[in-house]
């Protein structure tokens, strides 16, 4: 259960990274997001690989945030 909610605060810092990167030029390090990303989609094959589906799905959804926040930051 501690699994999913501090997952969740992750998804969720993610989106409010996006809103704030779609609004203002805010600097984010390149390197971190990719790193970041790389790092979550191991978790997401992990979790697939072992049928942790709410962990893996939560994963999931951290993993598109910070790929639309990388997105952001290459456009900008």
């Amino acid at each position: 259960m501690l699994t999913n909610i501090g997952l969740s605060l992750i998804v969720l810092a993610w989106i409010f990274q996006l809103f704030v990167s779609l609004k203002k030029k805010q600097k984010l390090s390149l390197g971190f997001v990719i790193v970041y990303s790389i790092g979550v989609l191991f978790l997401v094959i992990d979790g697939f690989g072992q049928t942790l589906n709410t962990v893996t799905i939560i994963n999931l959804l951290s993993l598109l945030a910070s790929l639309a926040v990388l997105g952001v930051v290459i456009k900008k």
